[in-house]
């Protein structure tokens, strides 16, 4: 059985501006740069740092992913509202590491005859986001660190 297609890769590059602020770039997308920077005294706060991005990649996937559950179900629902926290603390070794994430998608059907659909949605829509799913999972990563690549 051949296995399925993947996904294309997706490439994020970032450039240093100074200390802790970056530039977040979208090779072959028309998305503008985006600043990055760790929050005073550390950085300089002009942008989100890793937490914040983590936060809001999650946020976002989840609330896409319901989205698209819903639609595919024929359930209009009202405009969602989702907000994020971060539960930081140290680990076993006294690293600095996010614990938790906790998730508050806020929406209701549009129609009340839509509840009973809208319900199984919500309690289906996890399993399909593709970046809770990964954190929830572990992911593995890989670094490697040498000159820059001239070629």
């Amino acid at each position: 059985m051949a296995s399925p297609p993947s996904a294309p890769e997706v490439q994020v590059e970032l450039e240093q501006v100074e200390r802790y602020e970056y530039t977040g770039t979208f090779p072959g997308t028309p998305f503008p740069a985006v600043r990055v920077d760790e929050p005073a005294p550390m950085g300089q706060d002009r942008g989100p740092n890793p937490t914040r991005a983590l936060a809001l990649a999650v946020g976002h996937c989840m609330s896409s992913t319901l989205v698209n559950t819903l639609e595919r179900a024929h359930v209009p629902a009202e405009p969602i509202r989702t907000r994020v926290s971060v539960e930081v603390g140290r680990n076993a070794r006294g690293r600095l590491r996010v614990l938790a994430l906790g998730v508050k998608i806020e929406t209701a059907p549009l129609r009340p005859e839509d509840r009973d659909r809208f319900e199984h949605c919500v309690a289906i829509f996890e399993e399909f986001c593709t970046v809770s799913g990964a954190v929830r999972e572990g992911i593995r990563v890989t670094a490697a660190v040498g000159p820059r690549d001239t070629g």
